[in-house]
């Protein structure tokens, strides 16, 4: 006789539900950009309109898909320390793309929007960390609840990297999405994704303004890929350490022994999602490249 677990698991279609989610969320985004609107408004309507609807739609769900779960102080502390061992790896991928493909796009993605500093703060740092986390970490990462906590976060993060739109970020936020999934199934909390990702849009944004930087120093030179790839591994392995810290304070086994859906991932949403983010994003580039040479 079969189990009831087994024959839901059998019977699972929530990482289609998620995928399909996902696709509909990226083409109204492409969409959003061509909108007459102002630029602060865009993770409003791109994203926050299909998070409502999705969430309406799974009420009954909503506890189990954004986890409200408070955070302890120290889960808190090592959140950040995750954060600082995190930087060398994204530095070493930013480095590398720049090297590879130039830093055009780099630098329109990091340009300053020249506001009031809480203005600023409130559009770049908090209202990504809250809307996005709602977003990836909550919907997303709860369609793939029934996959290993490996993939579902490898997932995660790869659509993560999607959700940009652009070559440049999809590497270093692909990295961030597999960790912040991770800090969720340490704490049971998406407020745990929230505070690493409020962290890092705006750590930088607070010491920017308290110690703003001289236009008149220049850039330092090619960085040594040899220093900056060993405070890397450095930092991969403090990572897995932190991580497993992490689990341990909120009394949260990283192994579970459990049945994992058999359910197919890269369906006909997914492959359209990346075909999707690859055209884009090639767009994007050429049209950058056509810009620059006129």
């Amino acid at each position: 006789m079969i189990s009831l677990d087994v024959k839901i698991l059998r019977d699972d279609r929530s990482v289609a539900k998620v995928n399909w989610f996902f696709l509909f969320t990226i083409i109204w985004s492409i969409v959003v950009q061509f909108l007459p609107i102002n630029v602060n408004l865009y993770q409003y309507i791109a994203f926050l309109i299909p998070i409502s609807i999705y969430l309406l739609i799974n009420r009954k769900d909503a506890e189990r898909i954004l986890r409200p779960n408070k955070l302890n102080f120290i889960s808190l502390i090592i959140i950040f320390l995750i954060w600082l061992a995190s930087l060398p790896v994204m530095f070493l991928f930013i480095e590398l793309y720049v090297k590879f493909f130039g830093s055009t796009l780099a630098d329109i993605v990091a340009e300053d929007y020249h506001e009031l500093f809480l203005w600023n703060f409130f559009f770049t740092a908090i209202t990504p960390a809250v809307i996005e986390e709602i977003l990836m970490r909550g919907i997303i990462l709860d369609g793939y609840r029934n996959k290993p906590k490996f993939i579902a976060a490898l997932l995660n993060g790869f659509m993560f990297g999607m959700l940009h739109l652009n070559s440049f970020q999809f590497f270093h936020t692909f990295i961030a999405g597999f960790i912040s999934s991770y800090v969720v199934f340490a704490t049971n909390s998406i407020f745990a994704g929230i505070s690493i990702h409020l962290i890092n849009n705006g750590l930088p944004l607070i010491i920017n303004h308290l110690y703003q930087p001289n236009p008149n120093v220049g850039y330092a030179g090619e960085p040594d890929f040899v220093v900056l790839s060993l405070f890397a591994i450095i930092g991969v392995f403090s990572i897995y350490l932190l991580i497993k810290l992490l689990f341990k304070v909120n009394r949260i086994p990283i192994k579970e022994n459990r049945i994992y859906s058999g359910e197919k991932i890269f369906t006909l949403p997914l492959i359209l999602s990346i075909i999707i983010f690859i055209a884009f994003s090639a767009l994007l580039i050429f049209s950058l490249k056509s810009a620059t040479m006129a």
